[in-house]
């Protein structure tokens, strides 16, 4: 059996297509019309286009150049971006032809009266390609084996009726748009185009001077699309202020940031941000002590930075005698992130878009917000406190994972760990250094701890540098890349 039809399938899968494949004789046709229709109705009713994406994944068209083009539209109206032939041969690398959705549009300006009747068609041929591949083959394998048990035979035979009662596959996915999402992936890597840095200043890769990895990275692959990161640390900590400086790299980076400032306010957090970006003074505007240039220049960096940190308020709890759950208020966040069409999604602090506090529940509620992140292809951050009463039964107050508050689903949703300390919150020490400390990385090497300058007037963190990470509760300090003490190369570390 043939994935698509052979007039329908791009000529390098017909030539390099396995020798298993070959050998198949089952071939099921598709109308390929319906989904000209459906692609059409995507690119001239934007409504429609969000209703039929919610609803169907590449994998559900078979045409040639098809699951590409959906792929491509959805990307475009993720971006809030309008479709135009040179746009769509730009975000698809040259894979989809624009001229060839042109005139899919043009030939059809509007909604046709059936569209419903081709979805359904469309819902129909896919049901049908995926029974043939999964149940109808294996039956056909069954009955053509004469040493199969009459009862195995009847399974098999029910089991064919049961995928043609379905209405819906949508998430199964097929094998062929797996492998091309894959190689999509490896060629962005191949390229440089796949690295998302945390944009701090040696964060994202161990300095030049380093002497056993110069210049490589340390967080792979950093605040990637669809991802999770926790930022972890005490009160007073500076998680808020590290998070507003790595939030202001990525609008830096033209990433669009949705930011749900939930601690300290939309206000007070922008100025931080438009602050660490000019290099002026917090305690000084904290004061008051100001010039008229000085306000006028953070208010057009507050302008500036708008065009890519936009804010949402605490929409959970303002209606009166409503009761709020968990999953409506996620729903919420799910809407907001589509809608804005966010590459970073801040969460600072994140529980409190929890109504149901249960370990189950909280459990519950990370995996949905770890499944949003997926589906909207957007990193999601989410800042979190350490449990206040384990940090003061130990001798050493840095954040570990065992600290976070709550359930242990945050370690298990979480790609990245990060916890931020600051050490003279505890001791007698200049207030001058910051720790960020990588407790986890699903993809990399882990513990690691980078030593920041810190001007806690300014919010400033810069010149990140390796230095020794020590276990909480031990004595000797274990640095897994370098011991700083003796110079010699540590073969510690773990991977997530």
């Amino acid at each position: 059996m043939r994935r698509r039809s052979e007039a329908h399938m791009p000529e390098r899968t017909q030539r390099s297509a396995p020798r298993t494949q070959q050998r198949e004789s089952l071939r099921i046709p598709h109308d390929v019309h319906n989904e000209q229709v459906v692609l059409a109705a995507m690119l001239v009713d934007p409504a429609t286009c969000d209703r039929l994406l919610h609803r169907f994944t590449p994998d559900y068209v078979h045409g040639k150049g098809h699951a590409e083009a959906v792929a491509t539209i959805a990307e475009l109206r993720r971006r809030k971006l309008t479709f135009d032939p040179a746009t769509v041969a730009q975000l698809s690398a040259g894979k989809v032809d624009g001229g060839y959705l042109a005139q899919l549009a043009q030939q059809r300006p509007v909604l046709p009266p059936n569209l419903q009747y081709h979805i359904e068609m469309l819902q129909w041929d896919r049901v049908r390609i995926e029974a043939a591949q999964g149940p109808v083959e294996a039956f056909l394998e069954a009955l053509r084996d004469q040493t199969t048990d009459p009862e195995q035979m009847r399974t098999a035979a029910r089991r064919v009726e049961a995928a043609f009662s379905a209405s819906s596959l949508r998430y199964l996915r097929d094998p062929n748009e797996v492998v091309r999402e894959m190689m999509a992936e490896i060629d962005r890597r191949r390229t440089g185009t796949a690295c998302y840095p945390f944009g701090l200043e040696g964060f994202d890769r161990y300095e030049e001077d380093h002497p056993t990895k110069p210049g490589q990275a340390r967080l792979t692959p950093g605040l990637a699309p669809g991802m999770v990161t926790v930022i972890t640390g005490l009160s007073g900590g500076g998680k808020t202020t590290f998070t507003a400086a790595v939030m202001l790299q990525q609008a830096r980076l033209k990433r669009r940031v949705l930011y749900g400032a939930w601690e300290q306010g939309a206000p007070l957090t922008l100025e931080l941000i438009a602050l660490q970006s000019l290099g002026y003074s917090r305690a000084a505007f904290i004061d008051g002590a100001v010039t008229q240039e000085e306000r006028d220049d953070v208010e057009a960096e507050g302008i500036r930075l708008s065009k890519w940190i936009r804010f949402i308020e605490v929409p959970f709890g303002r209606e009166r005698g409503k009761r709020q759950f968990n999953d409506s208020n996620l729903d919420v966040i799910h809407a907001y992130v589509a809608e804005t069409g966010a590459d970073v999604f801040v969460a600072d602090l994140w529980r409190r878009a929890l109504r149901q506090m249960e370990p189950d529940e909280e459990e519950i509620a990370l995996y949905r917000q770890q499944a949003i992140a997926q589906e909207t292809k957007c990193h999601v951050v989410l800042v979190h406190q350490q449990r206040l009463k384990d940090v003061e039964q130990r001798e050493d107050k840095q954040p570990t994972r065992e600290g976070l508050k709550g359930s242990g689903a945050w370690i298990e949703v979480a790609d990245t760990i990060v916890g931020v300390h600051r050490p003279a919150l505890f001791k007698d020490v200049p207030d001058d250094k910051l720790l960020a400390l990588i407790l986890k990385q699903r993809h990399g090497v882990w513990p690691l701890a980078v030593e920041f300058d810190w001007r806690p007037e300014y919010g400033s963190i810069v010149k990140g540098r390796s230095v020794v990470y020590q276990h909480p509760g031990q004595l000797n300090a274990i640095d897994t890349e370098i011991q700083v003490s003796t110079k010699k190369s540590a073969k510690y570390g773990r991977r997530g």
